[in-house]
C-alpha cells in the first residue's frame, strides 16, 4: 500500500453525499459544509460506536485530495488514531504510517456515513438536532461524574 494522496469513502458514501448536496441536509451539504467538515462528522460518528467499516467499493475519485485536507482534519485524524489504540504506549510509533491512520479514518467515517445514511432515510434534521443534543448531555453527564 502506498502513501495515500486523499481520503477515500465508498461508492454508496458518495450517492449518500449527492442526497445531502441536493437538500443540504442537517447542513452538511456544500452549501453548508466543506467535504473535510463532513468527514469529521462521519468519522466522529463511526469513532462513538468504536466500529470500524470497511470500504469494499471505493469511490475513485476520493472524497478528499491530501492537498486539500486542512491542519485540523489532520489532527483530528491523527488523534483518533492514537485514542484507538490499544496500548498507546508501545503502539504510538506506528502513527508515523500514514497508511494506517488515514485507513482507521476512513473506516470510521464509512461507519459514519450508513449512520448518516440511517437518519437521512428515518429523521428530519430537526429532529436529529435534538437527539445529537442529547447524546451530547450524556456524554457531559458520564465525563462529569466519572
Amino acid at each position: 500500500m502506498g502513501v495515500p494522496d486523499r481520503l477515500n469513502y465508498s461508492t454508496k458514501a458518495k450517492q449518500l453525499l449527492e442526497k445531502i448536496d441536493e437538500e443540504n441536509y442537517f447542513g452538511l451539504g456544500l452549501k453548508g459544509s466543506t467535504r473535510s467538515e463532513l468527514f469529521l462528522f462521519a468519522m466522529s460518528l463511526g469513532a462513538e460506536t468504536n466500529r470500524k467499516t470497511e470500504i469494499t467499493h471505493p469511490y475513485s475519485g476520493g472524497l478528499i485530495l491530501e492537498k486539500s485536507i486542512d491542519s485540523k482534519t489532520k489532527a483530528l485524524m491523527y488523534a483518533q488514531y492514537i485514542a484507538s489504540l490499544e496500548d498507546p504506549d508501545s503502539g504510538l510509533d506506528s502513527i508515523r504510517n500514514k497508511s494506517l491512520v488515514y485507513k482507521a479514518a476512513e473506516q470510521y467515517a464509512n461507519t459514519g456515513f450508513e449512520i448518516i445514511a440511517n437518519y437521512f432515510d428515518t429523521k428530519k434534521a430537526e429532529d436529529l438536532v435534538w437527539d445529537l443534543f442529547l447524546e451530547l448531555d450524556a456524554q457531559y453527564d458520564k465525563i462529569i461524574h466519572s
